[in-house]
């Protein structure tokens, strides 16, 4: 049984199914800022600044790239079922 799980699973089974480990890994990653704020606390007044600074800017590389990811995956898809393979190369 070879099937597509997007075609025969009811949507509620694969918005939870497919949205936990999102959400896990976004928690993760908070999770990981916070621990680094307050271990760098620890070292000074001047380091958790940094760390805050830095914040926002990784934040906006980490939506850039999986924005960046999501379209290129969208347009490869859009390609494929139109049968344009020499566009996805």
């Amino acid at each position: 049984m070879n099937e597509n799980k997007m075609g025969v699973q009811p949507v509620n089974r694969l918005l939870v199914s497919m949205s936990v480990p999102m959400m896990v890994s976004m928690l993760v990653q908070a999770l990981y800022n916070v621990v680094d704020s307050i271990f760098v606390a620890s070292l000074s007044e001047d380091a958790l600044t940094a760390v805050s600074l830095a914040f926002p800017w990784q934040n906006l590389m980490i939506a850039v790239g999986v924005g960046t990811g999501v379209g290129v995956n969208a347009w490869l898809s859009r390609c494929l079922g139109e049968k344009e393979y020499p566009k996805v190369g």
